[in-house]
């Protein structure tokens, strides 16, 4: 704006009428902006003044008419458009506030102040393509300008563009390190990036204890070559190297999760003989990725429902292209068992019936289906045995179809069932084996156990037979009440 009114005729008393602005002196700077008018009518830089000293007394009907009476005498005013811009947006009018942001952006393409409005208003108007691309302009001019880089990060957050939002969000961090609000989107960043799972998976001892002694039982030190798909910390590239293992590569899909691995496998001093490859296993190519098939495919992509991750399909494509035709693999079993579930205390978290004769039994309707079972206090009464509902051979299949089957399960217990709980079993042909079933669990597993509750709970003695539907679509395990036995 001082560039323009430096070419005012009367360029000392506006740039009195200016010092009296700062100084918040608004009345003094109106009386005179509006006594100098009277010889210039045709000053858009006074027009322009008079409007921004109205919309800092809140005047914003008195402001816009002073700005369209400015941009009537000199279109090509930048400064007129961006102010017009943050007057409307004060009044709520954010629509036509980003329209006269991009105006001024457009005149002066360099003009930052504009960039960064037209971002701001952006988000309020969950544009998010247009914020990302006013602030990426603001940071080319300013790459320090923190405002601009944290609402980028929110911006590429808010569109589900979350390495893009982490990579912003440490730039102000390193800016700022104390910037609360990046401290927080951070925070959710990580929380969609990073599952919670991988802290207790790393210390869960049974877990690793197995993995070890499998990639114990079959590296073999003068020639194995691994490749492990789903990196995570890097723990079972680090065994299979302290066991000997020649040459591992490790792919990992997620960059940060990767980026960590990296710095987990370089404090291990071992960054020259595991590489980590930033792609999904299905992008990873022979002869470019890897040097060769590999000898033994390793993998941990196994949720608690066992297909969450989409384990068959990514074994599936592993076994056609990325390992040799005689490779092992780890683990060569896995099975989903199931066993019928009930008791009091389980059941008060989740179906609910009424209290001092209020029902509310309808309020079932809306509760979901399956629960994952966070807490081991929970006291579960067990109703049946141990069913093996679905076995994958690893080794011998190369494809897994979808099933559908029908079981019959007996019960061993009396009394109120809300449905199955399931878990999962992994194993080695040469007898190895893990199972986090949850009768014999005395603490919490990284791979949680999942309820699957019927639409109602059924009434069962023992003895009496329940007939329980089991499908999994090679993605999604589900279980559903056929009918029970009399």
């Amino acid at each position: 704006m001082n560039k323009v009114l430096d070419k005012d005729p009367e360029q000392n008393i506006v740039k009195e009428i200016l010092r009296l602005y700062s100084s918040r002196d608004y009345d003094q700077a109106k009386k005179n902006a509006s006594e100098l008018l009277k010889s210039y009518p045709n000053s858009s830089v006074l027009l322009n003044i008079l409007g921004v000293i109205f919309n800092n007394q809140g005047d914003y009907d008195v402001a816009i008419k002073y700005y369209n009476s400015a941009i009537k005498i000199n279109p090509n005013n930048a400064d007129v458009y961006n102010n017009f811009g943050s007057t409307l947006c004060k009044k709520g009018n954010f629509k036509d506030g980003l329209d006269q942001y991009e105006k001024a952006t457009k005149i002066k393409p360099d003009f930052t102040l504009a960039h960064e409005n037209a971002g701001k208003a952006a988000i309020f108007l969950e544009k998010y393509d247009s914020a990302i691309n006013n602030f990426i302009n603001v940071i080319k001019l300013q790459p320090d300008n923190i405002g601009a880089v944290y609402n980028l990060a929110l911006s590429y957050f808010k569109i589900g563009k979350l390495n893009q939002a982490l990579g912003y969000c440490n730039q102000a961090l390193n800016l700022n390190p104390q910037m609360v609000e990046a401290i927080a989107t951070k925070s959710k960043i990580l929380a969609k990036l990073v599952p919670n799972w991988h802290v207790p998976m790393m210390n869960d001892d049974d877990r690793n204890n197995f993995y070890f002694s499998a990639l114990k039982s079959t590296i073999n030190k003068e020639e194995s070559s691994i490749l492990e798909i789903g990196t995570g910390s890097g723990l079972l590239s680090i065994m299979a190297s302290n066991l000997g293992a020649k040459e591992i590569n490790t792919c990992e899909a997620n960059p940060e999760v990767a980026r960590i691995a990296i710095k987990v496998i370089s404090e291990n001093n071992l960054g020259d003989k595991i590489n980590v490859i930033q792609k999904k296993s299905n992008d990873v190519k022979v002869g470019l990725d890897i040097s060769k098939p590999a000898d033994i495919l390793l993998s941990e992509i196994l949720s608690s429902e066992f297909l969450g991750e989409g384990v068959l399909p990514t074994l599936e494509d592993a076994k056609k292209r990325l390992i040799s035709k005689n490779a092992k693999i780890i683990p060569e079993l896995g099975s989903i068992m199931i066993s019928l579930f009930g008791g009091d205390e389980i059941g008060k978290n989740i179906h609910t019936e009424s209290f001092k004769n209020i029902k509310f039994k309808n309020f079932n309707m809306i509760i979901p289906k399956k629960h994952y079972l966070f807490r081991q206090d929970l006291k579960i009464l067990f109703m049946s045995k141990p069913i093996e509902v679905f076995h994958f051979d690893f080794v011998e299949k190369q494809n897994f179809p979808r099933e559908d089957k029908k079981i019959l399960i007996e019960a061993i217990q009396s009394g109120k069932c809300y449905g199955v709980i399931q878990w999962i079993k992994l194993g080695m042909k040469n007898g190895l084996s893990y199972e986090n079933d949850p009768s014999k669990l005395t603490s919490a597993t990284s791979w949680q156990q999942v309820l699957y509750l019927f639409e109602e709970p059924i009434e069962l003695k023992t003895g009496q037979k329940v007939s329980i539907v089991c499908k999994h679509d090679r993605n999604t395990p589900w279980f559903f009440l056929d009918k029970i036995d009399d």
